[in-house]
C-alpha cells in the first residue's frame, strides 16, 4: 500500500478546490468555504495548521445546480457521491479523488470512495426557535435512518472515541433492520424534510443537520461573496464571514489551547497506483 502524506493529501484536495471553483465561476453558482475551511481561510489563510479537510457550502438552488453539472461530466480522477447519482448514506455530497482509498475504524460507508471535499446544501430554517429545535430532532432521526440502511452493517460513527460508535450501534439496530437496503428512498426523504421551509418567509438558514448549536444564519449573510486566499489558491468566501464564524466559534480569531489543536481525522489514505501517486508529486 502506497500511503498518501500530509502534503499529498492537501495537494489532491486542492485540485478538487479549484476544480470546484472554476465550474461555479464558470456557472455563476454560488459558494462558499465553510466551517474550519472558512475559518482556516481567515485566521490562517488556508488549512488550520492541525488539519486537513475542506468543507464548502451553498445556498440550496446553487447545491443542487452544482450536483446536476457534476453528475452530467466530471474528469476522470473524480467522482459524485450523491443520492441521485449512486447509494450514499449521508445528508449532504462529496466529490472525491477516484485514484486514492482510505481505511477506518468508524466510517466504512463509503467503501471503495477516496479522499474527498464536503459540499453541505444551506436551507431556510423555521424562525421559532422551539420549532427549529423541533425541526433538526426531525432531521437528525431521518439522517439515521439514511445511514442505518447502508447494506454492509452499521459501519459509520462520526466520533474519534469508539465508545460512540458502539452507542450507535445500539441506537441504529432496530432502524438498519427496517431500513437495510432502502438508501434511495431514506435519503431522498431526508433530503427533501431538510427543504420543508423553502418557500417560507423566514429570516434563517443552515445546513438542518448540522452538530453546531450556532447553525442558524441570517439569510442574507448568503446573498453576498467575495473572493479569499486558500493557501495558493483564490476561492469563494461569504463576505460577511464574521457573523457565521461568531456564530459557529465565538472568538474565532482566538487560538485555542495547544493542546486542543489536534487532528480529529480517523481516515488513513492511500493510492491506489503509483502513476497517481507520481502525478500529484511531479504537478
Amino acid at each position: 500500500m502506497n500511503k498518501i502524506s500530509s502534503q499529498e493529501l492537501k495537494k489532491i484536495q486542492l485540485d478538487m478546490l479549484a476544480f470546484i471553483d472554476q465550474t461555479c465561476r464558470q456557472e455563476q453558482i454560488n459558494y462558499s468555504l465553510g466551517g474550519g475551511s472558512l475559518l482556516g481561510a481567515v485566521r490562517h489563510g488556508g488549512f488550520i495548521p492541525w488539519d486537513d479537510d475542506i468543507d464548502l457550502v451553498l445556498p440550496r438552488a446553487d447545491y443542487e445546480r452544482l450536483l446536476e453539472r457534476f453528475m452530467q461530466e466530471l474528469p476522470d480522477e473524480y467522482g459524485l457521491i450523491y443520492y441521485k447519482s449512486r447509494p450514499t448514506y449521508l445528508p449532504f455530497a462529496k466529490l472525491y479523488d477516484k485514484r486514492t482509498y482510505f481505511t477506518s475504524k468508524l466510517d466504512n460507508l463509503n467503501r471503495g470512495t477516496g479522499v474527498f471535499i464536503d459540499l453541505f446544501p444551506m436551507d431556510v430554517l423555521p424562525g421559532d426557535a422551539t420549532e427549529r429545535a423541533k425541526f433538526k430532532k426531525e432531521v437528525a432521526k431521518a439522517a439515521i435512518d439514511l445511514t442505518s440502511s447502508n447494506p454492509t452493517g452499521l459501519d459509520y460513527a462520526s466520533a474519534t472515541k469508539p465508545i460512540y460508535f458502539i452507542g450507535k450501534v445500539l441506537l441504529w439496530g432496530p432502524r438498519h433492520l427496517k431500513n437495510k437496503g432502502k438508501a434511495r428512498y431514506c435519503a431522498e426523504k431526508v433530503d427533501l424534510l431538510m427543504q420543508s421551509y423553502r418557500e417560507k418567509d423566514t429570516p434563517y438558514v443552515g445546513y438542518a443537520y448540522s452538530g453546531y448549536s450556532g447553525e442558524c444564519f441570517d439569510k442574507a449573510i448568503f446573498e453576498a461573496y467575495e473572493d479569499v486566499a486558500f493557501e495558493e489558491l483564490t476561492v469563494r468566501k461569504l463576505v460577511n464571514h464574521d457573523s457565521y464564524l461568531k456564530a459557529l466559534y465565538g472568538d474565532y480569531m482566538t487560538l485555542p489551547p495547544e493542546d486542543e489543536r489536534v487532528n480529529h481525522s480517523y481516515y488513513q489514505w492511500f493510492w491506489k497506483d503509483d502513476e497517481a501517486s507520481e502525478h500529484i508529486k511531479k504537478a
